[in-house]
């Protein structure tokens, strides 16, 4: 079994939260209620400080490492101002087998215990071991959005590079 980790991080691009709340906006299915999402990974955290939605970006975990895929490098880094990354306690946090295991939530409001500020997202996931890819919105709606991805896909399939 599992220890459960005794802090967590949340990624966001709003830099100034003295407590993070539940909220409806950000979930998995509709039956969940309100939560609170946060990983036991910093590199996870990386992946939410900028908000980019599933029909232009796609995020995962694959073979040891998170990636990030979107389809539209442009207005990523229109949108990228940077972020934080807020260190939370344990706050009766769970994680659902059912669900992405990298992702743990909780109904509670948190208090950080720290904040981590980058000056930008991009670099904050590549510094914290994210690959990061920039394609087309072709190509992503065709080969990228509803299937199974591995580096192996993207990398040797699709041809993709990784930002550096």
């Amino acid at each position: 079994m599992e220890l459960k980790p005794e802090q967590f991080y949340h990624g966001s691009s709003n830099k100034d939260i003295e407590e993070l709340e539940p909220r409806q906006k950000s979930r998995r299915n509709a039956n969940e209620g309100e939560l609170l999402f946060a990983s036991p990974d910093i590199a996870c955290a990386t992946l939410f400080l900028v908000r980019m939605y599933d029909d232009e970006s796609r995020k995962g975990y694959d073979n040891g490492s998170y990636y990030f895929i979107i389809s539209n490098k442009e207005k990523f880094m229109e949108l990228d101002n940077g972020g934080t990354v807020y260190v939370l306690p344990d706050s009766n946090f769970t994680s659902d087998p059912e669900q992405w295991d990298r992702e743990w939530a909780t109904k509670d409001r948190v208090k950080p215990k720290n904040k981590i500020h980058f000056d930008s997202a991009l670099r904050a996931m590549i510094d914290n071991g994210v690959k990061v890819y920039f394609t087309d919105k072709e190509t992503f709606t065709e080969k990228i959005r509803n299937k199974i991805i591995s580096y192996d896909y993207l990398e040797n399939e699709l041809g993709l590079t990784q930002e550096k």
